[in-house]
C-alpha cells in the first residue's frame, strides 16, 4: 500500500486551550474513551488528547490508510507491523504496542491486508 498521500497533511486539534498541528504521517494510532480523543505520535512524542469523538477524527483521516479496529481504536497501517490470529485476534504496530481488534472488524481487515 502506497501511504506517500500522508507526506505533509496535517489535522489540526484542540486540546485546553491550545491547538495542535499533527501530521498525518506520524500518527501510530488513535484511541478514545468517549468524547476524549488520545492521538498517539512516533518516536516516543507525548499523546496528544482532545476533546473529539474518533468518528470526527476518522472523517479527517479519511483516505490515508487508516483502519478502525474496534469501538475505541483506529491503527495508521504505515505502522502495522504484525497480526495474531486465533482467539487473541490482536495487530502490533512497529511501536511494539499490542491492540485487540474486534470479532467484527477481523475478516475485514485480514481480507485488506491480503490483497
Amino acid at each position: 500500500m502506497d501511504y506517500s498521500n500522508q507526506k505533509d497533511k496535517t489535522i489540526i486539534l484542540k486540546e485546553k486551550g491550545k491547538a495542535h498541528q499533527i501530521f498525518i504521517e506520524n500518527i501510530v494510532y488513535v484511541e478514545s474513551g468517549g468524547y476524549v480523543s488520545t492521538i498517539h505520535i512516533k518516536d516516543g512524542i507525548s499523546p496528544v488528547s482532545c476533546s473529539k469523538l474518533l468518528k470526527e477524527i476518522e472523517e479527517k483521516v479519511d483516505g490515508y490508510g487508516f483502519y478502525r479496529i474496534n469501538r475505541n481504536t483506529m491503527v495508521n497501517l504505515k505502522y502495522f507491523k504484525s497480526y495474531i490470529s486465533g482467539k487473541k485476534r490482536c495487530v502490533e504496530t512497529t511501536t511494539e504496542v499490542e491492540m485487540k481488534v474486534s470479532r467484527r472488524k477481523w475478516c475485514v481487515f485480514r481480507k485488506n491486508l491480503d490483497k
